[in-house]
């Protein structure tokens, strides 16, 4: 058996020293639950959507289990096209929107439980294809993809951050923020190399330059804080100066990074 240096390198540690290093640390549960509302508004529609949609092919009688499902993005999406949908996230406000959604729109296909995907998944089922969309900031990474894998029965599809920051480049340089990158994408290719599973990869990058998707300053602010887990009096300066002259140069304010990769698998 032939064997080469990179078997050796063990990436999922690579990735926990990264994580614990990154400026960027993982929000909980009650921090989503304040998010879950505004959130509501802004991520039903979109071409990160579309493309998503586009990648997976279900037959109707598939089930599906949504993963860190928020409140509803594809669970409500997808639901027509399977026979089933399982949906969880450890937001029990994310969860209530979603049930109000499903309601709404008279889909009746969709069962929703609150879980952490940290904790064990004894009790989580199995489907026939499991998504996991930008849900993944997690800490033990190879533990939850291994999770994914053993949860599906034809295919695994999931999302993860490129670049350094959830933030435009721009947006730290403009307000004097030095980061520590959180763990990008790559990461998780090597660390399903070393599980044995080879994924397909492509990525999904805003048509346009990311930009704005706030109606005011305070908002922009709000926005930038929230990444950061809060800012300094003198970046709220700068990220306000920075706002007012994108907008005197007729320039929506870019906010955040919005490339992501799609990793997925089929299994065998």
């Amino acid at each position: 058996m032939y064997s080469s240096n990179i078997e050796a390198i063990n990436f999922a540690s690579l990735y926990s020293v990264q994580r614990v290093a990154s400026t960027h640390k993982k929000k909980d549960k009650e921090e989503w639950n304040k998010k879950a509302k505004d959130m509501n508004k802004k991520v039903h529609s979109g071409f990160y959507n579309d493309t998503i949609e586009k990648s997976i092919s279900f037959d109707k009688k598939d089930t599906l289990l949504d993963v860190g499902c928020g409140p509803g993005t594809f669970s409500l999406r997808f639901a027509p096209l399977v026979k089933q949908v399982n949906a969880f996230d450890f937001s029990s406000k994310m969860l209530e929107i979603l049930e109000e959604n499903a309601k709404e729109q008279n889909i009746k296909n969709i069962s929703s439980f609150i879980h952490d995907m940290e904790k064990s998944w004894v009790d989580v089922p199995t489907c026939d294809i499991v998504l996991a969309s930008r849900c993944l900031e997690v800490d033990n990474i190879e533990a939850v993809l291994k999770e994914l894998d053993t949860h599906a029965r034809k295919a695994v599809y999931l999302t993860y951050k490129v670049g350094i920051s959830y933030l435009d480049e721009e947006v730290l340089n403009a307000i004097g923020r030095q980061i520590t990158p959180k763990p990008d994408y790559i990461y998780l290719i090597n660390v399903l190399y070393n599980m044995g599973i080879y994924a397909q990869l492509q990525f999904i990058f805003p048509e346009e330059n990311s930009s704005s998707t706030v109606s005011s300053e305070e908002e922009y602010i709000q926005a930038i804080s929230w990444s950061l887990d809060g800012i300094s009096k003198e970046e709220n300066k700068r990220a306000s100066q920075f706002y007012k002259q994108c907008l005197l140069n007729g320039k929506t304010p870019p906010l955040r990074d919005n490339r992501w990769a799609l990793i997925s698998w089929k299994k065998n």
